[in-house]
């Protein structure tokens, strides 16, 4: 009867520790995807110069003015990371970034038109994408028209 009992009682302590088990698992999860959404598309770095073409490598219009790289910091400092894996087209441009300590970051950029967001990737992970209010998009439209 001793055997039973202790037996009842180690099944009933073994259910209750595992069942507190998953909540942790589900905490942690849910920091982890707090700490993915907070991930910025650049790292931190001061930018020293931006090249944009439309087709990659060609003819690049060089952006090296302290207005024009604000605009810049602006799109990339508040772009969102969207979630899930996209798939998407050919980018309507190409962005070459170079920071101050000479690394150099590649992007796609796909404008959207007025009143709409503008996407962003980084060629390193093309299974992410970010996003860019339409305020900011508008900004950099006008000085790719300038």
């Amino acid at each position: 009867m001793k055997r039973v009992i202790i037996l009842l009682l180690f099944t009933l302590m073994a259910t209750v520790l595992f069942g507190c088990q998953p909540e942790k698992a589900a905490v942690e999860v849910e920091e982890a995807k707090n700490g993915l959404e907070a991930e910025e598309l650049l790292a931190e770095g001061e930018i020293a110069k931006v090249e944009l073409s439309e087709v990659k490598g060609v003819n690049p219009l060089v952006y090296d003015d302290t207005d024009e790289l604000e605009i810049f910091r602006d799109l990339f400092s508040s772009a969102d990371k969207e979630p899930g894996i996209v798939n998407m087209g050919d980018p309507e441009f190409y962005l070459k970034v170079i920071m101050e300590d000479g690394e150099k970051r590649y992007l796609n950029l796909w404008l959207g038109g007025e009143g709409e967001t503008a996407s962003l990737m980084n060629i390193e992970d093309t299974h992410t994408v970010y996003t860019v209010e339409a305020d900011i998009q508008g900004s950099l439209a006008g000085l790719i028209n300038k």
